[in-house]
């Protein structure tokens, strides 16, 4: 009898413990009907480096949408699914969920995209910023659906200055002979051309390698890549021209979208509003600390250069045959419609 009572409590507690054990698997994790609820993976990727303000956008994205137990989200920074072409190929493939590209990437998608980085075209950061947020903008990012992806918004990639190691530069004249790179977006490399230097899109992640062993003499970027990438270290000039904006268009799977619900989805463009305004914020509080670091970094002396209005008109100038030619590229009608958004949040 004493053999059997034990055999019998032995049995209740491995019973206990198993019940307690499914009951801990499942906390915090169950839907309105008990059932152990689907938490979805989002897979974003992106060719910035990680203390880059995009990437901490997204950690900040990653964080807020994990609270509410639906979506877990995993980063992959540093191109490591790719360049831009190919994220933006797995995204409609379904490999990832999400990437990261300039929108002068996704202009197969949506052809009136490649307005955005022509240059000159914004009178200031917040022109840019809320032409993207209004009706033109949101326009252009209704035409990804058609080639199988979501835009979600705009993220902020910045205002462009150009750097070197050979000279001051201080008009479009001092760029005659300079080995420039650039994006690969045609209309950055004809810009540069028509001036006089020599420029050629290369991809970004070679970029420290190629301007250290002086394949390119210079290159342009917003001031928060010219800093976490360190270009500074091998440029000698940095000359604040403000040339182009440019702007990263986050695109999820469409079929991912398709397959949330309507609340899934207010929560991941909600969301993503909070991570916009964040990165903005950052921007806001960085650029100049990362400027002056720049300018006063005695390791890496390096010349900045703030042009005078003069001086700046002479690049706005240089940069109308670039508008010219794409007004005609594009169609006049595209062209003055784009103009006229900017205008009007310009006023």
């Amino acid at each position: 009898m004493k053999k059997l009572l034990a055999i019998t409590l032995a049995a209740i507690m491995v019973f206990t413990l198993a019940a307690c054990s499914s009951q801990s698997n499942t906390s915090g994790a169950e839907g309105t009907s008990g059932e152990p609820k689907e938490v979805k993976t989002i897979k974003i990727a992106h060719g910035a480096s990680e203390s880059y303000h995009m990437h901490r956008a997204w950690l900040k994205f990653k964080e807020e949408i994990e609270k509410n137990g639906n979506f877990k989200v995993e980063i992959y920074p540093s191109s490591q699914f790719g360049n831009d072409t190919e994220m933006i190929e797995s995204v409609k493939t379904g490999d990832i969920t999400m990437a990261t590209p300039p929108s002068s990437f996704l202009t197969d998608e949506a052809p009136e995209m490649a307005l955005i980085e022509l240059p000159y075209v914004f009178p200031s950061r917040q022109a840019a910023i809320d032409t993207l947020a209004g009706e033109w903008g949101q326009g252009q990012l209704k035409k990804l659906e058609g080639s199988g992806m979501v835009g979600l918004g705009y993220l902020e990639n910045g205002l462009r200055h150009l750097t070197n190691s050979k000279r001051p530069v201080r008009t479009p004249e001092d760029l005659k002979g300079l080995k420039l790179r650039t994006m690969q977006v045609p209309a950055h490399v004809y810009l540069w051309n028509s001036v006089g230097s020599t420029a050629e899109g290369a991809p970004f992640p070679e970029l420290y390698t190629n301007l250290s062993t002086k394949v390119f003499d210079g290159q342009e970027n917003p001031i928060a890549h010219i800093y976490s990438q360190k270009f500074y270290e091998v440029q000698s000039y940095l000359t604040l021209t403000g040339h182009v904006y440019t702007s990263y268009v986050p695109v999820m799977s469409l079929d991912f979208w398709n397959s949330l619900s309507p609340e899934e989805q207010k929560e991941i463009t909600d969301t993503f509003e909070v991570a916009r305004k964040y990165q903005l914020s950052l921007i806001d509080q960085e650029e100049a600390n990362q400027l002056e670091e720049i300018k006063n970094n005695k390791t890496y002396p390096t010349e900045v250069i703030e042009l005078t209005a003069e001086e700046m008109q002479k690049f706005m100038d240089a940069a109308k045959p670039t508008l010219d030619k794409y007004r005609t590229e594009l169609g006049a009608e595209a062209f003055d419609e784009f103009m006229e958004a900017i205008k009007k949040v310009s006023k």
